[in-house]
Formats: C-alpha cells, sequence, structure tokens
C-alpha cells in the first residue's frame, strides 16, 4: 500500500468531529432529563477482540513482507486486512470521540449512584477505542509494500520535460 495512508491526524480530526457532536448532544439530552444511553463491559471485550483480530491478520503479511514467512498471503486477504486495519482507524476514532463525549457528560454526574460507573466505563471504552485505532494504524504500516526499481524509475523522468515516459 503505497497510494492512500490513514494517518493519526485523520483519526485524531474523526474523533474530535465526533466528541464535539456527541457531547453536544448527550449535554442536550441530559439537560432534558433523560437518561443517558448505557455503556456495557462487554463493548470493551469485543473492542479488544477487534483490535486482536486485526493485528493478528497483520502479522501475517508483515511476516511475508519481511521474507519470515514464505506462504504468501492471497491477494483479497492482503487487501482485505488492509481494509480491516483502516476500518479500525476510522471506525475506532469515531468511537473513542462518542465515548469521550459520553465520559464528558457522565463527569457532571458523578453524584448521581451510577455516575461513577458509567464514567469510569465511558473512560475505559474510550482507551480501548484509541488503542483500536492504532493497532489500524500498525497494520497498515505492516501492509505497506516495499518501494522497487519500477517505482523509482517512474519517478525518475528520462527525457526533456512534459515527455510522458
Amino acid at each position: 500500500m503505497n497510494a492512500r495512508q490513514l494517518t493519526w491526524k485523520y483519526a485524531l480530526g474523526v474523533a474530535a468531529v465526533v466528541f464535539v457532536v456527541a457531547y453536544a448532544a448527550l449535554s442536550v439530552w441530559n439537560a432534558r432529563g433523560r437518561s443517558m444511553p448505557q455503556n456495557s463491559w462487554v463493548a470493551v471485550g469485543v473492542v479488544v477482540v477487534m483490535a486482536v483480530l486485526v493485528l493478528y491478520a497483520g502479522n501475517e503479511i508483515r511476516l511475508y513482507l519481511r521474507g519470515e514467512s514464505t506462504r504468501p498471503p492471497s491477494p483479497q486477504r492482503a487487501r482485505s486486512t488492509l481494509v480491516g486495519a483502516q476500518a479500525c482507524v476510522l471506525g475506532g476514532a469515531a468511537f473513542a470521540g462518542w465515548y469521550g463525549g459520553t465520559a464528558a457528560v457522565e463527569v457532571g454526574r458523578l453524584q448521581t449512584t451510577t455516575g461513577p460507573s458509567s464514567f469510569l466505563l465511558a473512560v475505559v471504552l474510550t482507551v480501548v477505542c484509541v488503542g483500536l485505532v492504532g493497532s489500524g494504524l500498525v497494520v497498515q504500516w505492516w501492509c505497506k509494500l516495499p518501494e522497487d526499481d519500477d517505482d523509482k524509475k517512474r519517478r525518475t523522468p528520462k527525457g526533456p520535460p512534459g515527455e510522458v515516459v
């Protein structure tokens, strides 16, 4: 993968936009006396499993590209792994923004009976979603193809300016 690469800047932008929208919407929701959406510890497990699975799939690609494995992954599997890693970057960032917004609203509710546990769960979910973003970025980096001679030839001009080589 050499063309379009997601970076931490994309993830941060997505997380920031979702955080602002989530915080504003949940603040209005809570101010009107409605109960906050309930998070679940199961979601923590699901996000962790997703991060582990994408790292496992990416490691197969990494081992092959480093020459440590002789069995090449199929092109479909390599592409799916890359797409999954990029989905983890964007999806993890969006969910980190959502859970971060939830945690920010829960700060004002710490005096309620469910406040501390809801706040703690929102913070934990935010952290594991940031970990999901990290795993996606790592696997995307692992899937990066090494530069070969053909790539170098395409970039070096051989004729006069304007001539198509």
